[in-house]
């Protein structure tokens, strides 16, 4: 089974552009809202500054819908967009504020029929070119003790200690450690791979992903500070055990993982926590 795509911690995200025409759309109800006032038409005033408002609001909230949807699609283990309907919503109040102001705000230009008909075509669009939610019927892995959900949630968490470790590792000036540390993130993302792919063993890696991995990132968030204040090679060659440690533990956790064998990981967990308190590289 192919890895699951994963974006680089150096990678900016992508501005989301979709969902910005409905901001423009709204833009000249504004200076119409005043244009009705100083004709004193306080029903067509109303009636445009409520369809601003729907709109705008709309836009907020398919722009959300598309942002969350974005977000769930980024892992093969895909978790709910969202319990709310934010895109159908938005299509809902943009579809409102368009038969308001075509009905009430326009000066009488259109009928109801034809202001009905105006906010169905809106509607119709909204559909075709931002889609509404998809409704969510991902089974949950109950086999393995765990939901998709918390497999996830266990996935991001760790990836955000692995941006950190990348963060810190830039401000070291030791090339050796910089490789190594490179190296060690390249490997843990390998082995959430694995998990996302084959999750059974993700209840077990549970410690290894939350212990194991948060011990890594204080490790290199404490050397990344100490060394500028004056490195010593004590200091130097404490980190390189550590290292030493870091990189034997998640070679044998991938061999675990591939055999499904997992039993003896704690030790090796406390193994480094103790380590980690007597080099005192933290």
């Amino acid at each position: 089974m192919s890895s699951a795509t994963r974006i680089k911690s150096d990678t900016k995200p992508k501005v989301l552009f979709r969902g910005l025409l409905l901001y423009f759309l709204a833009l000249p109800l504004l200076p119409a809202v005043f244009a009705s006032l100083l004709s004193r038409d306080p029903i067509e005033a109303v009636a445009r500054a409520a369809g601003f408002l729907l709109i705008v609001t709309a836009a907020t909230l398919i722009r959300k819908g598309i942002r969350l949807d974005n977000e769930a699609r980024k892992r093969r283990l895909r978790r709910r967009a969202s319990t709310i309907q934010y895109r159908m919503i938005g299509a809902g109040l943009v579809t409102a504020g368009v038969f308001v102001v075509a009905w009430l705000g326009l000066g009488g230009r259109y009928s109801l029929i034809e202001s009905i008909l105006y906010a169905g075509a809106t509607l119709l669009g909204c559909y075709l070119y931002y889609d509404f939610d998809p409704a969510r019927k991902d089974p949950e892995i109950a086999a393995v003790g765990i939901t998709t959900e918390e497999i996830i949630e266990l996935l991001d968490e760790a990836e955000g200690r692995l941006e950190k470790i990348e963060h810190s590792s830039r401000q070291i000036k030791n090339v050796e450690f910089r490789d190594r540390l490179r190296r060690i993130v390249k490997d843990a993302r390998g082995i959430l791979d694995t998990i996302e792919n084959d999750p059974v063993d993700a209840r077990r890696a549970r410690k290894f992903l939350k212990v194991y991995l948060d011990g890594a990132q204080q490790v290199t968030e404490g050397y990344a500070r100490t060394h500028t204040t004056g490195e010593t090679h004590a200091l130097e060659d404490n980190f390189r055990r550590v290292l030493t440690t870091i990189e034997t533990v998640i070679a044998e956790q991938q061999t675990k993982l591939k055999e499904n064998n997992l039993s003896d990981l704690d030790v090796n967990i406390e193994v480094l926590q103790m380590q980690l308190e007597k080099e005192g590289v933290t």
